[in-house]
């Protein structure tokens, strides 16, 4: 019973052990911060989740018309420069085939049938919008055309049933971060560590939101760095535009606390079962870390 008792509490602690090795490595720092704060300095850490819209006023900044950042997260996929998760647990990457899968919308009824599709209908349509684009020339020169206008089958096939999210669409983001007291500097930081993408629930086939990706904000941060066009859109001053990357250092945006430390997983709409009650424990974490900065030294 004794080996049996310490075999137990071996395994527990590896699984201990493992559970905080996705969150700090062997020299006491998180892998995904982008200013680590060793974990001997902490005196106080909580993990938050914020909800983005990027419609409200104070986030336009960064949703400005053709120069929206998820146009340039979406560039930077397509480009090879970063990688996309499924969540925000980083634990499993996803394909640039299965990112495209997941931008794409089938319309409305089911779109085309295949017999429109092979007539000419759809993405492959030669029709320039005044009504005599598809009707002049015989079939054969339609179909050669349409074989040599650089779209294959499989995409002219997935246009036709459906058409792919625009960046304007994708106004929901999700960050998140970890609120550290350092002990060393006596003061507290938001160390942003992931940036979701999230489908809002009008545009998802079930009717909920849902993840199109999610991204170590190092490496958003680095991308961002390196483009010029990622630009923090300063309508009072035209000539002080920013980056978003020194944008979201100087925490530039508003977002609502939607999820914190759970053992569950859970958002507060769901530990809460009311909106109303939801918004209001939303703000009282706010104030809660106000006044965690302003009164940890009183003791």
């Amino acid at each position: 019973m004794k080996r049996i008792a310490i075999y137990l509490v071996c395994a527990f602690a590896g699984l201990q052990t493992d559970l905080i090795a996705q969150e700090r490595s062997d020299n006491g720092v998180n892998p995904l911060s982008l200013r680590p704060i060793n974990s001997s300095n902490q005196a106080k850490k909580y993990t938050l989740w914020r909800r983005i819209d990027l419609r409200e006023k104070a986030n336009l900044p960064f949703f400005s018309k053709g120069s929206e950042i998820t146009k340039h997260i979406i560039d930077g996929v397509r480009a090879g420069v970063l990688e996309p998760f499924s969540n925000d647990s980083l634990t499993n990457k996803i394909t640039l085939e299965e990112f495209t899968k997941r931008l794409h919308r089938d319309f409305e009824g089911g779109g085309l049938s295949q017999e429109e599709i092979d007539a000419g209908f759809g993405a492959a349509n030669e029709d320039d919008g005044w009504g005599d684009g598809g009707s002049s020339g015989d079939s054969t020169a339609q179909n050669t055309s349409s074989s040599q206008d650089g779209w294959g089958d499989t995409q002219v096939t997935a246009l036709a049933t459906g058409y792919e999210l625009l960046p304007n669409e994708l106004y929901v983001l999700e960050l998140k971060e970890d609120w550290i007291f350092d002990s060393q500097r006596s003061r507290a930081y938001y160390d942003v560590l992931v940036v979701s993408i999230k489908i809002p629930a009008e545009l998802s086939p079930e009717g909920i939101e849902k993840d199109l990706a999610s991204f170590k904000y190092k490496e958003l941060e680095s991308y961002f760095r390196l483009n010029p066009n990622c630009i923090w859109f300063n309508e009072e001053n035209t000539a002080k535009h920013m980056n978003y990357a020194d944008a979201i250092e100087l925490r530039l945006f508003t977002g609502r606390i939607v999820r914190t430390s759970d053992p569950r997983n859970r958002y507060l709409d769901q530990i809460y079962k009311n909106p109303r009650e939801a918004l209001l424990k939303s703000q009282e974490w706010e104030y809660k870390i106000m006044e965690e900065e302003s009164n940890l030294w009183e003791y």
